[in-house]
C-alpha cells in the first residue's frame, strides 16, 4: 500500500495548485499499481477547469435553458468497435440536491437512473464525437434506440427534427471534436450545436424521459455512460 503524502502548510492561493499537484500524484500511483483497472475503459479524469471521458474534454457546468447544470459522469458510445462519442451527462443542481436526499450508498440498481430521467427539472445529454458521422447515421441510430420506448411514430418525428436542426446550421454531419447538446425540461427538449446558442425544440410527451433512458435505462447504447453516471452521483452523495 501507497502511504499518504505528508501534509504541508501552504497559504493563499497555492494551496489549491498544491493540493491539485497531490491528487495528481496519488492518481499516478494507483493508476500505475492497479492498471487499466484503475480506470477503465471509459476513464473520467478530473482537472481545474474540465472533464476529461475517455479522452474527451467536458466542460463541469454548462447554463441551457435558463438553468446551470453540473457534469454527473459519463462514458463512450461505440460501435462495431470503434468509438463514436463520448456523451456526457449534465443535471440541474436543484434535482441533484433533491436525489441526495433520496439516495443513499451504493446506487447500482436503484431507481436513480429512472428518477432522473423522468424529472421535470433541467437535463442535458452532451454528445462530443470521436470521428466524423452524417448526421442522418446518429439521428436513425438515437431514433431506433426510441422505438421501443415511445413509438415509431414518436421515434420518426425525433429523427427528423434532428436532421432539420443540424441543416439549419448550416450543417450535413458532425466532425471530429462537434458536439450535440440534448436538453430537457419539462416535456421541452431543445437541441443545439452549441452550447444555449441556436436551438431547435420539440414537445411530445413521454419524449424527454425516454431520450435519457436511451443511456440510463435498463439496455443502455453506452453500458460505460451509465456506470459513469451512476458512479458520479455517489461520489456526490460522500462529498
Amino acid at each position: 500500500m501507497c502511504s499518504a503524502p505528508q501534509k504541508k502548510k501552504v497559504s493563499g492561493m497555492g494551496s489549491s495548485k498544491f493540493l491539485f499537484s497531490v491528487l495528481a500524484v496519488v492518481i499516478a500511483i494507483l493508476a500505475a499499481t492497479l492498471g487499466p483497472a484503475f480506470l477503465g475503459n471509459d476513464s473520467i479524469l478530473m482537472s481545474e477547469t474540465s472533464v476529461n471521458i475517455d479522452g474527451m474534454p467536458f466542460p463541469s457546468d454548462i447554463k441551457i435553458a435558463g438553468s446551470k447544470q453540473s457534469l454527473l459522469g459519463g462514458g463512450t458510445r461505440s460501435k462495431w468497435g470503434f468509438r463514436v462519442y463520448a456523451v456526457g451527462i449534465f443535471s440541474d443542481t436543484k434535482l441533484v440536491k433533491s436525489l441526495k436526499k433520496k439516495y443513499v450508498g451504493d446506487v447500482t440498481g436503484s431507481n436513480l437512473s429512472n428518477d432522473f430521467s423522468e424529472s421535470k427539472l433541467a437535463r442535458t445529454l452532451l454528445l462530443r464525437f470521436h470521428r466524423e458521422v452524417a448526421s442522418s447515421d446518429i439521428s436513425e441510430a438515437l431514433g431506433e434506440a426510441l422505438i421501443d420506448k415511445v413509438g415509431e411514430d414518436t421515434s420518426k418525428k425525433f429523427q427528423t427534427f434532428i436532421l432539420d436542426m443540424v441543416e439549419k446550421q448550416g450543417k450535413n454531419g458532425f466532425v471530429k471534436g462537434s458536439d450535440l447538446y440534448i436538453t430537457c425540461k419539462g416535456e421541452k427538449l431543445w437541441a443545439s450545436l452549441s452550447e444555449g446558442k441556436d436551438a431547435s425544440t420539440i414537445s411530445m410527451k413521454g419524449l424527454c424521459s425516454a431520450i435519457f433512458m436511451v443511456y440510463l435505462g435498463s439496455s443502455p447504447v453506452s453500458p460505460q455512460a451509465k456506470e459513469g453516471f451512476e458512479r458520479g452521483f455517489s461520489d456526490l452523495v460522500f462529498s
